[in-house]
């Protein structure tokens, strides 16, 4: 199956159908990290006005600093629980703190425009996605590097922020060695499973391979011949990309692009044309575009027995059909045991913007909203938003609690992963590939892996070259 979905993870509320809405906005943020930037052309210049402007820090403390306007998304603002931190915050060090959120419409375009007109508000905004956006972000000079102002703040425990982030994480929030985002929380891939289906395959453990998945497909598909027994939530981040992964410990080609030429990459289309071939999956279903995300529409409503997908769908189904019904594995791999490259992930990140008049005030808040001293938004977005970024959080929020243990198995997997690269190419590798998958899959074309990965490849190197 290629679903009709190639869009960021946020875009990901929209097409999965309403039905999302009702296990609420924080339960959703790990799978919907993404921003307006995902769809901004990458090839979008500054203009003179806005470049160069980063201001220095000041060395100020929290305390002394003057107000901070933070625009931020309203599900970011409900699920970090951010006017309980505000008011925290404001009574502890006498900062205010003013939260705006963004109109309808491209956040980046209103942003832009208010740095080349000098009329900027806001002093950071939350959330930018990383590092699938970064590049654009910073190419498009929307946000300056914090090192100055994470080494000059004198909020309580500032200095265990950064060496508290899960390396991986800290890596992929870095472009040209500078660090341009404080994390949030991380989603990524990973297998979910209906209990009840696999149970009456005769099956007790959840799978973790792909030969595993297979087998689990087949007996699915002879003891409920009415339900889909494997799908996945979105090519090619959720099934080509996640096997690759899974597949792979070099993902990314020394051209900085996903691998989609390589071994593992055929392997696993392959693997995919096998499934579809013989009824375990659905084949191409809904042209590119197509309103709503039909694929995982059918998991939500319990017609989907395994799927691979954004990390939440196993959370999204226990909401729906009750907490033993449903369950989250990590990213399906090929050989039992070998994480490989273990997962994609993104992060949803807080960013200072070019031209804040108080960059070094947002950056303080930043750092005591997520530090280790500010335990309730460590708890909310456990219980709320879903797997942290640091690993102060999962010491003492995660660990040990049966409920979060699909969160501690998963950063696991997230530590040890290859970020994607912080580059101007991510959605154009997405756009591209996909068209070329579906020709793979389609049960009346089924294209030679190779030849249909060849083309994909120069199609992106094609797109890439139209953007210099």
């Amino acid at each position: 199956m290629v679903p009709p979905f190639h869009c960021s993870r946020r875009q990901f509320l929209h097409v999965a159908g309403g039905a999302l809405a009702l296990i609420g906005t924080g339960a959703l943020l790990s799978a919907c990290g993404g921003t307006a930037s995902a769809t901004a052309g990458v090839g979008a210049s500054a203009g003179g006005s806005t470049a160069g402007a980063a201001t220095t820090p000041g060395g100020g403390g929290a305390a002394a600093g003057a107000d901070v306007h933070l625009l931020i998304r309203n599900d970011i603002k409900t699920a970090y629980a951010a006017d309980p931190a505000v008011a925290a915050y404001t009574k502890e060090f006498g900062t205010k703190v003013i939260l705006d959120e963004p109109a309808a419409g491209d956040v980046t375009t209103k942003i832009q425009a208010a740095q080349a007109s000098g009329s900027v508000i806001w002093d950071g905004f939350a959330v930018m996605e990383v590092p699938t956006a970064t590049a654009v972000w910073v190419k498009r000079n929307l946000i300056q590097p914090l090192d100055g102002f994470i080494a000059a703040s004198k909020v309580p425990d500032a200095a265990k922020v950064v060496p508290g982030i899960i390396p991986s994480i800290l890596a992929s929030t870095k472009v040209d060695g500078k660090q341009y985002a404080i994390p949030g929380n991380v989603g990524s891939i990973a297998l979910a499973w209906l209990t009840e289906p696999l149970k009456a395959a005769g099956v007790t453990t959840g799978p973790q391979t792909w030969d595993e998945v297979y087998d689990v497909a087949k007996k699915v598909k002879a003891a409920a011949p009415n339900l889909t027994p494997f799908d996945s939530a979105g090519t090619p981040l959720c099934d080509l990309h996640a096997m690759i992964w899974s597949a792979s410990a070099t993902p990314i080609t020394s051209e900085g692009l996903i691998d989609i030429t390589g071994q593992a990459s055929i392997e696993a289309l392959k693997w995919l044309q096998k499934m579809v071939g013989e009824g375990l999956m659905p084949p191409v279903r809904s042209a590119v575009g197509a309103a709503t995300n039909e694929n995982f529409g059918n998991w939500q409503k319990g017609g989907t027995a395994m799927i691979t997908s954004f990390d939440v769908a196993g959370t999204i189904a226990q909401k729906t059909f009750g907490n033993d019904k449903a369950a989250t594995g990590v990213n399906m791999m090929k050989t039992k045991g070998q994480l490989m490259a273990g997962t994609p992930f993104w992060v949803n990140s807080c960013v200072v913007l070019n031209k804040a008049k108080n960059p070094q005030g947002v950056t303080d808040f930043f750092l005591w909203w997520f530090g280790p001293s500010n335990k309730e938004t460590g708890k909310q977005i456990t219980q709320v938003a879903a797997k942290p970024c640091y690993q102060y959080t999962y010491d003492e929020f995660v660990k040990g609690n049966a409920d979060y243990a699909w969160e501690l198995s998963g950063i696991e997997v997230v530590r040890n992963a290859t970020p994607f690269q912080a580059n101007l190419s991510n959605q154009i590798e997405r756009d591209k590939a996909q068209p070329w998958i579906e020709k793979v899959l389609d049960p009346q074309q089924r294209m030679d892996p190779v030849a249909a990965m060849n083309s994909a490849l120069a199609d992106i190197k094609a797109e890439i070259a139209k953007q210099k």
